[in-house]
């Protein structure tokens, strides 16, 4: 088994994912290949408007939000698919958002976050109850208590195996219907396991949903802890 990684970067363009591996060179020792996956971006046509009924999500949700985040999937879907074709270990899902922080440790023994926002059980208490972990592991993996807390954001998983690959993909596919991604992962305790401190944060952005700048760069510094 190889002890490098395959990095699988979803993001809009070439343009984007030539500056992402901009970013990683410095730790190309570490890593076996990179891989671009096209970000999906549905639009609202007829027969997407029918798909709108497969995302398990709030009353108020706009037809826009909901085909993102439909796309935002697919991405994934495609990224784990590309874990499958390519038969390759220690993955790296990164998103375009994705920026690294000071150094890429050797690959974890199993899957896990490498970053998010570390929030309580009841997701509309996030950003509003500080979740506190004590003893909390430098340089390793610590278990993710999902009575006390779980993790948000996908801008960058590790994926150990094809065989968890494929459990994942068959299991979104299966469902019929599916909340976000994230919530999705956090909900079915999809990872058990987070990496600190995180190997990635998620850069300040303009949302393509509502063109806004959000506040995830601040909410996954240091897992929002």
């Amino acid at each position: 088994m190889s002890n490098k990684y395959t990095v699988f970067i979803i993001c809009k363009n070439e343009e984007v994912f030539n500056e992402k591996c901009i970013m990683l060179k410095p730790f190309m020792k570490k890593i076996c290949n990179i891989v671009w996956i096209p970000a999906i971006f549905l639009k609202s046509t007829a027969c997407n408007k029918k798909l709108t009924k497969k995302l398990n999500t709030r009353y108020n949700t706009s037809k826009k939000s909901i085909l993102y985040k439909l796309g935002c999937i697919s991405a994934h879907r495609n990224a784990l698919l590309g874990i499958i074709n390519n038969q390759s270990t220690n993955n790296l899902i990164l998103e375009e958002d994705a920026v690294i922080q000071k150094n890429l440790p050797k690959p974890p023994p199993s899957s896990c976050y490498v970053g998010g926002w570390i929030v309580p059980p009841l997701i509309s208490n996030a950003g509003k109850v500080k979740v506190s972990i004590p003893n909390i592991k430098k340089n390793a993996l610590n278990n993710i208590d999902y009575d006390k807390f779980m993790i948000l954001t996908t801008h960058s998983l590790f994926i150990k195996t094809v065989t968890e690959a494929k459990e994942i993909l068959y299991d979104t596919i299966d469902k019929e219907s599916i909340k976000n991604y994230d919530i999705y992962l956090a909900n079915n305790k999809i990872l058990d396991t987070f990496y600190y401190p995180p190997m990635f944060v998620q850069g300040k952005h303009v949302s393509e949903i509502d063109g806004k700048v959000n506040k995830n760069d601040s909410n996954t510094t240091n897992y929002g802890l």
